[in-house]
């Protein structure tokens, strides 16, 4: 190695980085197909997995996301108290890391509103 180059160490995490939220994504999406098949063993598993693994990263706004996703698959799987509590959890964590005018808050307002209309329609 010559006396100009010096090892850069900096990309190992940024590459580690990379790997671990592309197997979040892998993780959260396999988990929504499992839900949306049915299979919600699977899906429980494979978002929890991916939660775990953004909270570990500190990455607020994923945790709110897959928050929201295993809302979702709560609401699917008819746990709707287990629903709303993920949804609450997303929204807090979205408006103050984020505020209230953004995408997500109006998507996680409108699964909670979901909740509540299909209680009043029973």
């Amino acid at each position: 190695m010559s006396d100009n180059k010096k090892p850069n160490h900096s990309k190992l995490p940024r590459q580690k980085l990379k790997l671990m939220l592309k197997l979040i994504g892998t993780l959260s999406r396999t988990g929504m197909v499992a839900g949306n098949n049915g299979d919600f063993d699977s899906a429980f598993h494979n978002c929890k997995q991916a939660l775990l693994l953004a909270m570990a990263l500190k990455k607020q706004c994923l945790v709110a996301k897959l928050l929201n996703n295993l809302g979702i698959l709560y609401y699917q799987s008819g746990a709707w108290d287990e629903a709303l509590l993920s949804y609450e959890k997303s929204m807090s964590i979205v408006i103050k890391n984020y505020g209230q005018h953004n995408f997500l808050y109006k998507t996680i307002q409108k699964n909670i509103t979901c909740i509540f209309s299909q209680h009043h329609d029973e």
